[in-house]
């Protein structure tokens, strides 16, 4: 039987069981893809911890949201891809953490583009390319971001330069460097923060790819919720706050734009760590104590 990482519960990363599962055949739509790396997202984190419940799970659930890997198996109505052809996926049901996944929404992995950068990708870039949107940010404004050296953030803070957006990113110390080489303006999280990012320069919009409790200063940045959203807070309705969510009509148009961009050198990702699956309990556990920094990426031999 294939494995797969199971989540025994919510709570701490000992609920995560690396063990047999049965072998999911694909619908129609989807394709079953043998998987090759998966990547850890934040919201990863939030979902087995229990902390994100508007998230509804199926008991034994099998985290990750985001796979790259080989198409195993084609299910009806299915064009444009044939067994063998090499992949990177979003999975809105999860799954990710295991030999075998089954996704509705893929671009082609190009040979350019590693197993792992490849897994590192489609969550964050899906969030990026739709959070953007959202705020309809537009050259020559000003764009605070909260995480701006997170993998969500990453990928933002550059489509939003490319834009002609101007970004101030609040980071954490060591960071300052990494979002100034993207094209940002780093200021340090911490008492003061909403000040340093005022010295900068007014503010149009606000995109809280933390989910650490800095709805707040968002307000007080923008002063309305109106073009402040977060990605992960739980807390984002009573501050007023749109808390964005995947968008399935979108999602394979942005993966494919930013893989592209990814495989012509234009992008560059969070640099992250690989981890073996069979792991992924103590990769959680260690991204939590601040031990492991950036993103980690799973790999599934």
């Amino acid at each position: 039987m294939p494995k797969a990482v199971v989540m025994r519960g919510t709570g701490a990363p000992s609920v995560l069981e690396w063990t047999d599962v049965p072998l999911r055949e694909p619908g129609a739509g989807q394709i079953r893809v043998r998987v090759r790396a998966a990547g850890i997202s934040p919201t990863d984190l939030a979902v087995r911890s229990g902390h994100l419940k508007a998230f509804p799970l199926p008991q034994d659930a099998v985290p990750g949201f985001q796979v790259a890997g080989t198409v195993d198996a084609v299910g009806a109505s299915v064009t444009g891809v044939e067994v063998g052809d090499e992949v990177a996926a979003f999975l809105l049901g999860l799954g990710g953490y295991a030999e075998y996944a089954i996704a509705s929404i893929w671009t082609r992995k190009p040979a350019t583009v590693s197993w792992t950068d490849a897994a590192a990708l489609p969550s964050a870039a899906e969030a990026a390319v739709r959070v953007l949107r959202e705020l309809g940010v537009r050259g020559g404004e000003r764009l605070a971001l909260f995480g701006g050296a997170g993998a969500v953030g990453t990928i933002a803070t550059q489509l939003a330069v490319g834009l002609g957006v101007e970004v101030v990113s609040a980071v954490r110390g060591g960071d300052e460097g990494f979002v100034r080489e993207l094209g940002a303006t780093p200021v340090l999280y911490g008492d003061g923060v909403v000040e340093r990012i005022r010295a900068t320069g007014e503010v149009d919009a606000v995109l809280d790819a933390a989910g650490v409790g800095v709805l707040g200063d968002a307000l007080a940045l923008t002063g309305s919720p109106d073009r402040v959203i977060t990605l992960s807070d739980p807390n984002a309705a009573r501050f007023g706050v749109r808390l964005s969510g995947p968008d399935a009509d979108t999602a394979a148009a942005a993966l494919e734009e930013v893989m592209a961009l990814l495989a012509d050198g234009r992008l560059r990702l969070r640099p992250y760590t690989v981890a073996p699956v069979s792991e992924a309990g103590e990769a959680h556990r260690a991204l939590e104590s601040g031990e492991v920094r950036g993103q980690v990426v799973l790999a599934v031999a």
